[in-house]
């Protein structure tokens, strides 16, 4: 079903293109400013030096479909956050909906984490919606938290601890989600 593999450089053309397109990134905190290939594999490079991110190409029946990092790793207190798109509005629609316990398991399991927090900015209702369906503890709002657009725009924040992950049903059995990130 689902795959997730490091990005290479090669690449580099489709994040690019899927990082600019404003459907997703209208919800980020920040904007590529004068895109290019060579810069966005230049940031791959980058990204491979640094031990408290990690990221991974989602793929769907051999099919790159979508993208997720986990940033802000820290070994110490064991906590990251994780942040996730798909790219086409179809793949949305029929796979977005099982992507949390890949993104969960790896990231409790996986990595080790004891905690996840997430930030979410306004107008991301879908997305917000979902993280209290899910029973993430929603923490707070911080207020005029990120300029984007021309104007300042609130933060959502959801964490989830381990502990209350443990006690979600879950869709897959965690072995098969774990080995979706092998190799």
């Amino acid at each position: 079903m689902f795959r997730f593999r490091r990005p290479t450089l090669d690449d580099a053309a489709m994040l690019l293109r899927w990082r600019t397109d404003p459907f997703i990134t209208r919800f980020m905190f920040t904007d590529i400013e004068n895109p290019d290939v060579e810069r966005q594999r230049a940031w791959l490079t980058a990204m491979e030096e640094r031990s408290d991110f990690r990221h991974f190409i989602i793929e769907h029946e051999g099919r790159p479909v979508g993208y997720l990092s986990y940033s802000e790793i820290d070994p110490v207190h064991r906590r990251c956050s994780s942040g996730s798109y798909i790219a086409e509005p179809e793949d949305r629609r029929k796979l977005a909906g099982f992507l949390h316990p890949f993104i969960m398991d790896y990231c409790f399991y996986g990595l080790g984490m004891n905690k996840l927090v997430n930030q979410f900015m306004e107008g991301n209702d879908a997305v917000i919606r979902i993280q209290r369906l899910l029973k993430a503890r929603e923490v707070g709002v911080l207020r005029q938290h990120v300029h984007k657009n021309g104007r300042f725009h609130d933060v959502y924040v959801f964490e989830t601890l381990r502990s209350d992950w443990e006690t979600h049903p879950h869709l897959f059995p965690r072995d098969k989600t774990l080995a979706a990130f092998a190799g």
